[in-house]
């Protein structure tokens, strides 16, 4: 994750997709909070089989400025992961994330994934983009053919998919190569109408992976309104006059024992606030710089991030020992670096733990926290057939409604009394000696 977030945090995607994020014969089980990148930015995060030992694992990072729901796809395919996101007006995006392992060559697993996309086109969103590791290597996309005289094979029967549904594929170069075998397209983007991605770029992998990083736009219309954040400059608060405006109010008559603890609390925190916005200036954040706690990268590094890229490309037009050779060394060296400095800061923020606690404590907070959001809920919570809404307002008025339903109704009248309940033996004395205690600290 360390490179992912040196990558990315400088040109913040709206949107980013990994598939195959568990690797393989990995007994350790990370948990979906070590997955978040809360330096790169602010996202919502969702995620398929990271939690169970099914499949590889697929993540998916959304601009939290972009209203994104997960939703649930009928078809029954092992590894997809799907979200819609509004954009102007009643357009909608339709966003899906898919992995096709290579090792399961059932026709009932690869009939699922047709049926798949057939499923998406036919949901009626405006715009659409499916993308993933599809591991097709027979496919041909500069022709849209493949290898060989065989109409019923699975790679066939996809094509015929993507055409019967009007969708287009995007990526013709290779995306994935290892050692001396043939490079090979396996990460297509899909859409439903031909125009839709542009600026397509093929990157080096990420970390040690053999397939490649694709960069691309996505040209719909959607406003993301960022609000501007007003912050409290506390430092240069006019405090003498703060406290004058204090000592004006008669406290014993307005904070009245009479009155119930809400509205003397709201009294007083009415005042604070006013007086607040009166004596403390302000200033907005119009502007979001990087992000605090994200460790420094140096010019070395970045430089050798630089030249990953470069010969990627390379090993995509030419297969060239040398430069696979070099590609390697160069891949290797930008990974133990990105690596190093990463610890250099953790480390530094150990070191300093007792005189800038909130430093580290801030560190290890935003490497906890995952944002996930609340998806679509049907309108009749006893009925799963009911209509489904993505109103945020609601949703809240459903989710209340559900909640006071639980709640126990306590009866009318007077509270009954306990039954009495006799007690024949009785503690007399009890000693609790610092032996007593140290015996039990110590099993």
């Amino acid at each position: 994750m360390s490179e992912l977030i040196v990558r990315t945090r400088d040109n913040k995607p709206n949107i980013i997709g990994i598939t195959e994020v568990k690797p393989k014969a990995n007994r350790y089980k990370p948990s979906t909070a070590e997955y978040s990148i809360p330096e790169v930015g602010n996202y919502k995060m969702f995620e398929k089989n990271i939690k169970s030992d099914e499949g590889r694992g697929l993540l998916m990072y959304v601009d939290s400025n972009l209203e994104a729901t997960e939703i649930t796809m009928k078809t029954e395919f092992q590894e997809n992961l799907f979200i819609k996101v509004k954009l102007n007006q009643n357009d909608k995006l339709l966003v899906g994330l898919i992995y096709r392992t290579p090792s399961n060559s059932s026709k009932e697993y690869n009939d699922k994934l047709v049926d798949l996309m057939s499923e998406a086109t036919d949901m009626g969103y405006s715009h659409i983009l499916i993308m993933g590791d599809f591991n097709y290597p027979e496919i041909n996309w500069e022709t849209w053919n493949t290898k060989g005289d065989r109409p019923n094979s699975t790679e066939n029967k996809f094509l015929e998919a993507l055409q019967d549904n009007f969708l287009y594929q995007h990526t013709t170069k290779p995306t994935r190569w290892r050692g001396a075998d043939t490079p090979h397209t396996l990460d297509l983007l899909i859409t439903n109408e031909e125009e839709m991605i542009s600026n397509l770029e093929y990157m080096s992998p990420l970390g040690k992976s053999d397939h490649c990083v694709l960069s691309f736009d996505f040209n719909c219309y959607v406003n993301i309104k960022r609000a501007p954040k007003i912050a409290n400059l506390y430092n240069h608060g006019n405090y003498k006059e703060f406290i004058q405006e204090l000592n004006k109010i008669d406290w014993h008559n307005k904070l009245n024992a009479e009155n119930s603890i809400d509205k003397n609390w709201n009294y007083f925190l009415t005042i604070l606030k006013e007086l607040e916005s009166r004596f403390v200036p302000t200033k907005t954040m119009t502007q979001i710089g990087k992000k605090r706690n994200v460790f420094p990268i140096d010019k070395k590094t970045r430089e050798l991030i630089r030249r990953k890229n470069i010969l990627s490309k390379k090993i995509i037009t030419k297969q060239d020992p040398e430069t696979r050779a070099e590609y390697n060394k160069v891949r290797n060296q930008a990974k133990t670096s990105v690596n190093k400095q990463k610890k250099l800061f953790e480390k530094g923020l150990s070191e300093n733990a007792k005189r800038n606690p909130k430093a580290i404590w801030s560190y290890i907070k935003s490497k906890s926290k995952t944002r996930e959001g609340i998806g679509d809920l049907h309108v009749d919570t006893e009925d799963v057939k009911s209509e489904k809404t993505d109103d945020n307002k609601q949703k809240a008025e459903i989710l209340s409604e559900y909640f006071t339903s639980v709640f126990t109704n306590e009866p009318q009248g007077n509270i009954p009394e306990p039954k009495h309940i006799p007690l024949d033996k009785k503690i007399e004395e009890l000693n609790i000696g610092t032996e007593l205690v140290l015996k039990h600290l110590q099993k």
